[in-house]
C-alpha cells in the first residue's frame, strides 16, 4: 500500500510538471500589431478615376493665330486614360465694316495606353485628334490636327498630374499651307495638368 501510494504522488507529480510545462509552452508572446495599411500612392495606381484639367495641342490649330488652350475632362483606368478636349475663344477683331467679332471651338479626344508606371509617373503611347472651327470676318475654316506621341505624366500629389506630351503633328483642312506635319514637344510653358476626384 505504501509502495502505491508512493507511485500515485510521483505520477501525480510528473502529471502536474507535465501540464505546467505545455501550458507554459503554448503561451505565446504578445500578438504583433497589425500591419499598417499602405498609404497613398502618387501615381495611378488602379486608375486615378475621372479628373479635369486643362490642356493645349501640339499643332497651332488656328492657323497661326496663336495655340488654343483647352478644358480637359479625363478618366483614368489602370492600363490606360481617356481624355476630351473642348476650348473657346471670341473676341473682336476689324473687319471690313469696322469691328467684328471672331470665335474659336476647339474639341477633340484622345487615348493613352500606359505603357510604364513609376511611384508617382507614368509614361504614355497613343494619339489625340482635335478640330479648331473659326468663324468671323471672311470665311470660316476648319482645321482638323492629328497627333500620335507620347505622354509622360508625374503626379505631384495623390491627386494633380501634371503632363508634357512629345510626338508627329498631322494638320488638314483649311491651314492656308495644305496639309502640315511637324515633330514638336511641350517642353516648356505648354504642359497641362489634371485634378483627379478621388
Amino acid at each position: 500500500m505504501n509502495r502505491t501510494k508512493k507511485l500515485i504522488m510521483a505520477l501525480s507529480a510528473a502529471v502536474i510538471l507535465g501540464l505546467g510545462a505545455a501550458a507554459q509552452a503554448q503561451e505565446s508572446p504578445p500578438p504583433s500589431p497589425p500591419p499598417a495599411a499602405p498609404a497613398a500612392t502618387l501615381g495611378g495606381g488602379s486608375g486615378a478615376g475621372i479628373g479635369v484639367g486643362a490642356a493645349v495641342t501640339l499643332a497651332d490649330t488656328t492657323a497661326g493665330a496663336g495655340f488654343l488652350p483647352a478644358g480637359q475632362f479625363v478618366y483614368d483606368m489602370a492600363l490606360f486614360h481617356v481624355e476630351g478636349l473642348f476650348g473657346f475663344f471670341s473676341q473682336e477683331v476689324p473687319g471690313p465694316n469696322g469691328q467684328t467679332r471672331a470665335t474659336d471651338f476647339v474639341f477633340g479626344a484622345g487615348g493613352w495606353y500606359h505603357l510604364h508606371r513609376g511611384s508617382s509617373s507614368d509614361f504614355s503611347l497613343g494619339a489625340l485628334i482635335a478640330i479648331n472651327t473659326t468663324s468671323g470676318p471672311g470665311a470660316s475654316t476648319t482645321i482638323t490636327a492629328f497627333e500620335p506621341g507620347a505622354q509622360v505624366r508625374a503626379f505631384v500629389t495623390p491627386n494633380v498630374a501634371i503632363f508634357a506630351r512629345a510626338g508627329i503633328a498631322f494638320l488638314f483642312g483649311d491651314t492656308g499651307n495644305g496639309t502640315e506635319i511637324a515633330l514638336g514637344g511641350q517642353p516648356t510653358g505648354a504642359f497641362g495638368f489634371s485634378y483627379f476626384f478621388r
